[in-house]
């Protein structure tokens, strides 16, 4: 993984309903679990190809697609802790 300090913010993500929520993050399948109340801030790997992102929204999750790099390294910060984003990532692990 390279140096982490070259993660940007693409976004944040809240879970406001009463039922689990799936942030997918693409191209790589990562997948993260959201509990009811849960917030992220989602970073990606810093590159001119990082944005613009596209977000689709379906009952119980949200899609993140990257439109013009293929690996951006997807990583969430959850509770002030930088989490890399794999499958799957469940944020009630890092309460």
């Amino acid at each position: 993984m390279r140096d982490k300090k070259r993660l940007v913010s693409v976004g944040n993500f809240k879970n406001e309903t009463d039922r689990p929520l799936v942030l997918y993050l693409e191209m790589l399948c990562a997948e993260v679990h959201l509990s009811p109340g849960h917030e992220v801030e989602l970073l990606g790997m810093a590159s001119p190809e990082l944005l613009p992102i596209s977000v689709s929204v379906s009952d119980g999750s949200v899609t993140v697609y990257p439109q013009r790099v293929f690996d951006p390294e997807w990583h969430v910060r959850f509770k002030g802790k930088l989490i890399p984003a794999g499958w799957p990532t469940r944020l009630s692990e890092h309460e």
